[in-house]
């Protein structure tokens, strides 16, 4: 269970989310993401406490969704990996929870967090279904994606925090290069991972940040070259994927920078 000191935490939110907030209203920067096929019909997996938008026909999830409440426990983790049995007839799920073994250097990587359900053993087992796991570079699990994670971890004291993210796989030969777990797991790797964070600041407005962080290595903790608007994300995502569920005129804000990580943070 974590502990903050909050009066310096409405401080630093109120800087990072207030004076550091613009109104981008220009084209996306990052380069276009492969389309969603506009004959791949998505459905939600519903495990309580988070959500996950899924594409049977490919065995890949597309999205997920949650809410980070205030930490109140910290029940140890347990990797339980373990395959989904419950999907729906005729849809695709990873044949195999083992580890990513067969070419070294990647992680079995979540999507929404065993750590954000740390209050509940059931919560938690359902995080490890690998519906909620794909292949991730041990570097960007640990290191780029962490940062949103513990992010998440340290504001969520402060005030609920609605998550929504996901991955994007590629069609092209360049993007097919790092599949190297089909055969072993029948699953492809993401070429990118998003996120968006939608909390309220000191005074109870609603304010957002969101990411668009290349699937690479080495990427540091520095988040700011990924900050997006939603909008910008929407786009990438391309047209037969589902608009991110908040309000619109949140949708074309984008902080100058990051958010930064609070002194005093517990992350257990």
């Amino acid at each position: 269970m974590r502990r903050l000191l909050l009066a310096p935490l409405l401080i630093l939110i109120g800087s990072c989310t207030n004076q550091e907030t613009s109104i981008h209203k220009g084209p996306p920067v990052p380069a276009a993401a492969p389309a969603l096929n506009e004959d791949v019909s998505l459905v939600e997996l519903d495990y309580g406490r988070f959500q996950i938008l899924y594409d049977c026909q490919r065995g890949e999830p597309h999205r997920f969704t949650y809410t980070a409440t205030e930490d109140r426990s910290a029940i140890p983790r347990v990797d339980n990996f373990r395959v989904d049995r419950s999907l729906p007839e005729g849809c695709k799920g990873q044949h195999s929870a083992s580890t990513y073994s067969t070419t070294p250097g990647f992680d079995r990587g979540h999507l929404a967090p065993s750590n954000h359900f740390d209050d509940s053993i059931q919560a938690m087992n359902a995080s490890n279904m690998m519906t909620n796991i794909v292949p991730q570079l041990s570097s960007h699990n640990r290191v780029t994606w962490y940062r949103t994670e513990t992010l998440t971890e340290c504001y969520r004291d402060f005030k609920p925090i609605k998550v929504i993210g996901g991955v994007v796989f590629g069609d092209m030969l360049e993007d097919l290069m790092n599949d190297h777990f089909v055969k072993s797991h029948g699953v492809a790797t993401p070429e990118a991972f998003w996120k968006v964070l939608l909390t309220t600041d000191e005074t109870d407005q609603p304010t957002v940040i969101a990411w668009w962080i290349p699937h690479k290595k080495g990427l540091g903790t520095n988040l700011d070259p990924f900050v997006r608007t939603v909008r910008e994300i929407e786009v990438l995502l391309g047209p037969y994927e589902p608009p991110i569920n908040i309000p619109e005129e949140l949708k074309d804000i984008k902080p100058a920078r990051s958010w930064e990580l609070p002194t005093g943070c517990d992350l257990e």
